[in-house]
């Protein structure tokens, strides 16, 4: 998915300034910074960090994806309705599972979420949707090594 390169938000406080975030393509309000990409077992791990109060598009997880909510906290939105499914302060580690369509953001403060994303023999790891659920787009491995590379370059 191929959308403008959008300036960093501003930090969170702690220790999120230390990190060297980068804008992730087609999805607004999300900073990203990948600790590692295994290709050969499709294995992602990446920080993600949530402006406070904001929300990203609605998205399907195709892939397992574990977090670990390192500061603030994450908010699950039903994609029915957008009602609160679920708060997941800091400090609590969550195994995700497939075929999860939600949306999800920070909460009042924020959140920096470590995802451990764990691919099944597939290309793509989450289907970015419309409101109605209309896949707009996939996230792929060949996305993943774009920001990857991106990263190694500034970093």
């Amino acid at each position: 998915m191929n959308a403008p390169n959008l300036a960093p938000s501003v930090p969170l406080g702690l220790y999120d300034h230390q990190i060297d975030w980068q804008p992730f393509a087609g999805i607004e309000n999300l900073d990203v910074s990948l600790c590692d990409v295994d290709v050969e077992r499709q294995v992602v791990d990446v920080i993600v960090r949530f402006p406070p109060n904001k929300i990203v598009s609605m998205h399907n997880h195709l892939a397992q994806t574990n977090m670990f909510v390192i500061q603030g906290e994450l908010r699950m939105y039903e994609p029915d309705d957008g009602s609160l499914r679920e708060v997941r302060p800091a400090g609590n580690y969550y195994r995700g599972r497939r075929d999860d369509v939600h949306t999800e953001g920070g909460g009042a403060e924020g959140a920096v979420v470590l995802y451990s994303v764990r691919g099944h023999g597939v290309e793509g790891l989450f289907e970015v949707m419309d409101s109605d659920q209309n896949v707009l787009g996939d996230v792929g491995m060949g996305d993943i090594l774009e920001v990857w590379n991106a990263q190694q370059v500034s970093g």
